[in-house]
C-alpha cells in the first residue's frame, strides 16, 4: 500500500496511544470494564511479545489499488499479489504477480534482489537493536514520550463490551481533544481524526480500527502534500492459531494533493493463508524468493 509514511504511522500510533478521559461505570449485568488507560498502555507494552510471535509467520497479500476521478468513478485498477514477512513491527513484501500475471525473467530477478536487500536490512536493524541495551532504552523512552503526547491529543468515549470475529472485545469511540494544544506536527494530525477502536482485553491487541479525518491535513505547510477532509482508513486483525492477532484486512481512501498533482486513490488489502515458515529459534536469511544468480 503506497501511502505517505506519516499516514501509515497514524494507524500504529492511534492503536498504541489512545486513552479515555475517565473510566465509566459498567451497565447492570455487565462485567466491570478494566481501567482503560492501563489497558491501552498494556497494548503498547505488549508489542515486543507480539513481534516475537508474528515474525514466525508469513502470509499471502492481495492488494487492489484504484485511481478514481472527481466523481468517485474508478479510472484504473492494479491488483498485486505478495508474500508478506514480518521483521519487528515492519512488513517486508515480496511481489509475486501483477494483475494476475506472475513476475518472470528480469522483473522477477529485480524483485528478488530488492526483497533480499530490504529483508536483510530490516533483520540487521533488529539485531543491532536487540544487541544494544542503550538503543533499546532510548527507543522505549521515545515510545513513552510519544504515548504521553498522544494521550492528551485524543478523547475516547462510550466504551462497551462487544464481539468481533466471535471474540469478546472492548470498543471505544474517539475524537480529537479540543482543549489540547498540539506541540508536534503528528499531534495535530492525530487530533483531526475520529473513529472507533476495538481491543481484545485478554490479548491486549488491536482487533479493528476505523478512522476518518474530520479536517484537512497538510504536510510541509501544504506545499508538499495534503489530505482532504473525509480521507479514511480501516484496519482489521484476526486471531491466528489461538496465539496472536495478525492483519486480515485494510482499506484506505485518500483524497488530496502531492506537490502539484491531485490524488484520489483507494487501497484494499486482503491477508490470507497464514503459516509458520520456521520453527524454534532457527534463523532463515530469506524465505520464499530465490536469489538471482
Amino acid at each position: 500500500m503506497t501511502i505517505p509514511r506519516t499516514v501509515a504511522a497514524i494507524v500504529f500510533l492511534i492503536a498504541a496511544t489512545v486513552r479515555l478521559a475517565a473510566s465509566p461505570q459498567a451497565r447492570p449485568g455487565d462485567r466491570p470494564l478494566p481501567d482503560i488507560p492501563t489497558l491501552l498502555r498494556d497494548v503498547n507494552k505488549n508489542q515486543n511479545a507480539v513481534e516475537e510471535i508474528r515474525k514466525l509467520y508469513t502470509c499471502h497479500l492481495a492488494e487492489e489499488e484504484d485511481k478514481v476521478d472527481s466523481n468517485g468513478a474508478v479510472k484504473s485498477r492494479v491488483v498485486k499479489d505478495y508474500d508478506v514477512f514480518y521483521v519487528g513491527d515492519d512488513q517486508v513484501r515480496h511481489l509475486l504477480a501483477k494483475d494476475g500475471k506472475p513476475l518472470e525473467g528480469g522483473d522477477k530477478m529485480d524483485e528478488d534482489a530488492r526483497f533480499n536487500k530490504q529483508f536483510d536490512k530490516r533483520k540487521k536493524q533488529q539485531a543491532e537493536l536487540a544487541a544494544d541495551p542503550k538503543k533499546q532504552a532510548k527507543k522505549q523512552e521515545e515510545d513513552e514520550a510519544q504515548i504521553s503526547d498522544f494521550l492528551r491529543a485524543e478523547v475516547f468515549t462510550n466504551p462497551r463490551r462487544t464481539t468481533f470475529r466471535g471474540e469478546e472485545v472492548i470498543a471505544f469511540d474517539f475524537s480529537g481533544n479540543p482543549n489540547y494544544k498540539p506541540k508536534k506536527r503528528i499531534d495535530g494530525i492525530i487530533q483531526k481524526l475520529s473513529g472507533v477502536l476495538w481491543v481484545d482485553e485478554q490479548a491486549r491487541e488491536i482487533a479493528r480500527l476505523e478512522a476518518r479525518f474530520v479536517e484537512p491535513v497538510h504536510f510541509g505547510g501544504g506545499l508538499v502534500a495534503s489530505l482532504a477532509k473525509g480521507s479514511n482508513f480501516v484496519f482489521e486483525q484476526e486471531r491466528v492459531n489461538g496465539e496472536v492477532w495478525l492483519p486480515s484486512y485494510a482499506e484506505v481512501h485518500l483524497a488530496g494533493r502531492v506537490v502539484f498533482f491531485k490524488l484520489r486513490q483507494n487501497f484494499i488489502d486482503h491477508y490470507s493463508e497464514y503459516k509458520k515458515f520456521r520453527s524454534g529459534g532457527a534463523v532463515i536469511r530469506t524465505v520464499g524468493p530465490s536469489n538471482p544468480n
